[in-house]
C-alpha cells in the first residue's frame, strides 16, 4: 500500500513541494509550515508556507465516453513572511525567497519529472511516483503592512500562487470475474425436447483461471494512478 491510496495526488504534491522548498540552505531559518498562518506573531518570523488553494478537475476526453478521468488543475500557495527596519531591504529578502522558490523547484529533472521522479544520488523520489504534467501559471503579489506589529517594525509578505496539472483516471472496479461459461448448441427458441433431441447437441462448460487475468487487473489498479 502506498501513500496515494489515502491521500490525494494533489496533497503529495504539496507536501514534494513543500518538503524541497524547506529542506533548502536558504530557509534555514524560517519557520516552515503546511498552511497559511493567519496571525503573524514576531517568534515566527521569517515565516515560510506553502498550501493548497483550490482544485478544478475538468474532465480529459469526453466527459460521457469511457471511464472517469480528470485533469486536476491545482493552486499551490507559497508565503513568505519577513519584518525589516529597512523597507527596501525587506522587499530585497521577499524578492530572493519568491526567486529561490522559483529555482528550486522548476528546474529540478527529478521532481517534475514526467517518467520516472526517482533521483539515482538520493533513492528518494515523489511518493508513489505522483508526476506534476504542467506548471500553467503563477501570480506573485506583495502584502505589506500588519496591524498586530502597530506598524512598529515593516511587515512583507510575498504571495506566489501556481497552477499545477496533473490527471487522474478511474476505471470501474468490476470484483466478480468471469470463470465459467456454460454453451449449449442446437436450441432455438420454442423447441421442444423432441425437436431438440433430433438434432446433434454440444453442451461444453468452460473454465478459467483467475491467475491468467492477475495482470489485468493489475493494469486496471493502476491505471486509476497519476499522469499519462
Amino acid at each position: 500500500m502506498g501513500v496515494t491510496d489515502t491521500q490525494s495526488y494533489s496533497h503529495v504534491i504539496r507536501n514534494v513541494f513543500f518538503d524541497a522548498v524547506s529542506a533548502d540552505p536558504f530557509f534555514a531559518s524560517y519557520t516552515c509550515r503546511k498552511n497559511k498562518m493567519l496571525v503573524a506573531r514576531p517568534e515566527y518570523l521569517p515565516y515560510l508556507s506553502v498550501y493548497v488553494i483550490d482544485e478544478t478537475m475538468l474532465p480529459d476526453g469526453d466527459g460521457n465516453a469511457g471511464e472517469v478521468r480528470f485533469i486536476h488543475a491545482l493552486r499551490i500557495g507559497f508565503s513568505v513572511l519577513a519584518a525589516n527596519n529597512d523597507q527596501d531591504a525587506l522587499e530585497a529578502q521577499l524578492d530572493a525567497a519568491y526567486w529561490r522558490i522559483m529555482n528550486r523547484l522548476w528546474p529540478d529533472e527529478y521532481i517534475m519529472n514526467l517518467l520516472d521522479t526517482m533521483n539515482p544520488n538520493t533513492g528518494q523520489q515523489n511518493p508513489d511516483n505522483t508526476r506534476v504534467e504542467s506548471i500553467e501559471r503563477g501570480v506573485r503579489r506583495y502584502v505589506w503592512g500588519n496591524a498586530a506589529f502597530n506598524n512598529e517594525t515593516p511587515v512583507g509578505e510575498v504571495q506566489y500562487d501556481i497552477t499545477c496539472r496533473h490527471r487522474t483516471y478511474w476505471s470501474p472496479i468490476i470484483p466478480d470475474d468471469l470463470l465459467t461459461i456454460d454453451l449449449k448448441t442446437g436450441i432455438k427458441p420454442g423447441d421442444t425436447q423432441d425437436e431438440m433431441d433430433q438434432r446433434q447437441q454440444l453442451h461444453a462448460t468452460y473454465q478459467f483461471d483467475p491467475s491468467s487475468f492477475r495482470a489485468k487487473r493489475d493494469f486496471k489498479q493502476r491505471s486509476k494512478g497519476n499522469g499519462r
